[in-house]
Order: structure tokens, then sequence, then C-alpha cells
């Protein structure tokens, strides 16, 4: 498959005008209970259409969007450096979770404030990806149904040039103390190599390991890189790990070792984001005591996940500092 390249031509977003209406600050918006109607958010120096605020998006929690934008407003100081400068994978739920839901890569019109890339996928496509640059144009896509946040490995400035490797263990049928047990054994062989690594819950079904990286490697050496970890996670532990990617072909308990997702243009669930599953769960960044002490992915949803760091910090408060370099033989 022939490596993307970026083109030469300017992007072709339409640029569409501010709607009127009752501007309000972010504290402001926070006090508010139980808004209904559209209203102007102004996040620094953006104005940002929040509407339809008391739609459902997960109808058995009755949580709404106005719910959604208050979580993302909570988190935002946390979620951002991991989202700033790297394009996005959009997924759009424009009426809640239990309603059909639709991807989008490429923009066609967009405000003034939001910044796009134009790219070459790998079928030859030129696309304009919306790329994330402020907490406005977080909230804006946020508005238009983008409950969870899917960037890049990599950002605009290094574009073939990941900054992390991202392990994911996708348990299927296989029992969650597996999963646990598992993210063990990857950190096991990342300690031995020197590496530092990062748990998350994906806050689906499984965890997601993260590899801090310097932006020095091309994404062919890192998906390498990723092959060979879970590959000797899966050697250490073959009765919870595998790596076969047939599901038919796995024991009922074998966690998947997926690293094929290390590839340009591929995306995980960033860390902090919501997700549009039952119970409103959040990808929470975790330490490994955690791990060892059994958490779940239900101990985490936008109703606690703020307050549970304001009390207790981000467990992921290193992770940008502590980028490392991959060493191949």
């Amino acid at each position: 498959m022939p490596k993307a390249v970026e083109p030469t031509e300017k992007p072709s977003v339409k640029r569409t005008r501010q709607k009127r209406g009752t501007v309000i600050t972010p504290d402001e918006f926070l006090s508010l209970s139980k808004p209904k109607g559209d209203l102007i958010l102004k996040v620094g120096r953006e104005l940002v259409s929040v509407t339809s605020l008391d739609r459902i998006y997960w109808p058995d929690e009755k949580l709404t969007k106005f719910d959604l934008l208050c979580f993302y407003l909570k988190v935002a100081d946390y979620i951002m450096p991991h989202l700033k400068d790297r394009p996005a994978i959009l997924q759009r739920y424009p009426r809640g979770i239990k309603a059909p839901m639709f991807f989008q890569q490429d923009l066609e019109s967009a405000p003034e404030f939001i910044k796009t890339k134009r790219l070459t996928n790998q079928e030859g496509r030129q696309l304009d990806y919306f790329v994330y640059s402020t907490l406005g144009s977080l909230l804006h896509f946020v508005n238009l149904g983008n409950i969870e946040q899917h960037p890049w490995h990599s950002t605009t400035k290094h574009l073939d040039k990941p900054d992390w490797v991202a392990i994911d263990l996708d348990p299927k049928s296989a029992p969650w103390e597996n999963v646990l047990q598992v993210a063990l054994v990857v950190k096991e062989v990342a300690d031995e190599i020197g590496l530092e690594v990062f748990p998350k819950t994906s806050g689906s079904s499984g965890l997601h390991i993260y590899v801090p990286l310097k932006p020095t490697n091309e994404y062919e050496q890192v998906a390498e890189f990723a092959k060979l970890l879970a590959g000797e996670v899966a050697r250490r532990a073959p009765k919870i790990a595998t790596v076969e990617r047939t599901i038919a072909k796995r024991k009922s308990t074998q966690v998947y070792v997926d690293w094929m997702q290390n590839a340009r243009g591929k995306s995980l669930a960033s860390v902090f984001t919501a997700r549009a599953k039952p119970k409103a769960s959040v990808s929470m960044p975790l330490t490994w005591k955690q791990i060892s002490q059994g958490v779940k992915i239900a101990d985490f949803t936008i109703t606690n996940v703020p307050e549970l760091l304001s009390k207790k910090g981000d467990p992921w408060a290193e992770f940008l500092a502590a980028r490392q370099t991959l060493k191949f033989d």
C-alpha cells in the first residue's frame, strides 16, 4: 500500500459564519441547571455555538449533550495536551449513542477558528482533516456529536513520526482478570528493555498501554517495535495472551494483544475521552498499583472523573515529559 504524502494544494474547507445568540463564559455555562436550546460559549477568543443542549446522548443514564460539554470543560487541562496539533478521526453521534453513528475525516465546512490539514490517505484521496488546536475547537465538534476523541499518533509537526506506541489489550470473551495480568506482563517486558509504559482503561472493554516517544522513528519502525513487544508478551503468557487476529482461533481465556493500530492514519480513543458506551464511561489513565488492585472500567464515568482528578491528580502527569527513544539492533 503506498505511503501517504502531503499535497501542496490549499485546504478547500468552506468557512461558516458565527451564529447570533446569548454569549456566556465557561463558568456561567457550568453553573447552569438543565439548560435547553442554544447558546454561544466564549472560550478564550473563540465563540463556540452549542445547540440542543437538552438532547439526550445516553438514554439509560439520562445524560445530555450539556452534560458531555460540561465534562470536557472540566477535564480540558488534562485532555488538551494529548490532543493538540493532532489530526482527528471524527465519530459523530448527533442523536446519541443509540442512534446511527457516522465517521468523518473530510471536513466540508467549519468556523474560522478550526484548523485543518489536507492530507492524502492510503487510498490516494485528498482529505481535509480537523486538527485539534484549542479547547474551542474540541467543543465545536463535541457539539456536533463527536462524543469520543480519536487523535492520530503523530502531530502535524511530525506527521510521519508518531510520539507514542499504543498496545490495545482486547479481551473479547476473556475474563477481566486476564486483561489485568496481561497488562502486567507488558510492563515486565518494557521494564526489562528500559522503557516506561503508561496504562489506561479503553473505556470500552479492555486496556490500552502507551509508550511515550520522541518523534524520531517512522511509523513503520514503531509498528515493528509494537509487533515485537506484543509477540514477546504472547510468548511469555500463552494461556492468557495472543497475537492471533482471527477470533475463532483464539482461546476463550486469551486477551488479544493488538499492535496493529500503530500505523499512519490509525487512532485509538484518547486518554480522558468520554466513550459512546453504556454508563458514559471514560478512557481513564491509571497507575500500575490500580492495575494490581483490580481496577474496573466501570469505575470511571463522565460524572465522577472530574472530581477524581481534582482529588487524586492525573496518573499520567509525567507522560509528556517521559518521551523515550526506541533502540533497534
